[in-house]
């Protein structure tokens, strides 16, 4: 194996070991969270994620889930009963409803997210500047890699 490919080799090992690992800690953080402040299931807490992202019908959620429509269903009216969700039926077909959250839902979570971005802050904080700047540059280098047609940086 050539140097270059035995350092590319080194390169995904490190990625694949690292990035799911950093990942789980900070959506077990996400989640966590969540779950206290809601009272909610984990599953709960995706449904409310995915119809913050845009899924607002059942049918969309149970399709983005891979899950069945009557358990999205269920979730939804456990959802809808503690107020963190609002069901509008379509008057032309009553059988398909929008979903949204409620402006309470929408602050605990926005209030969840950045309970999770302090925490990042406070893992992050004993890094050198240096340090941070190369964190900086891995991500923008991945996110380019991994995802070009989403520029975010």
């Amino acid at each position: 194996m050539t140097s270059d490919n035995a350092l590319l080799q080194r390169t995904v090992d490190q990625v694949m070991d690292t990035l799911p690992g950093v990942w789980d800690r900070i959506r077990f953080n996400l989640r966590s969270a969540a779950i206290s402040n809601f009272g909610i299931t984990l599953e709960q807490f995706h449904v409310l994620r995915h119809i913050r992202k845009g899924y607002a019908s059942v049918a969309e959620l149970a399709e983005k889930k891979q899950i069945s429509r009557p358990a999205i269903s269920q979730a939804v009216d456990v959802l809808v009963g503690k107020g963190l969700v609002i069901r509008q039926i379509n008057p032309a077909d009553r059988r398909s409803a929008h979903l949204e959250l409620t402006p309470y839902a929408c602050e605990v979570m926005d209030a969840n997210f950045e309970k999770n971005r302090q925490w990042m802050k406070e893992k992050m904080q004993g890094l050198a500047p240096e340090e941070m700047q190369q964190v900086l540059q891995v991500m923008e280098i991945l996110h380019n890699t991994f995802i070009p047609e989403e520029r975010s940086f």
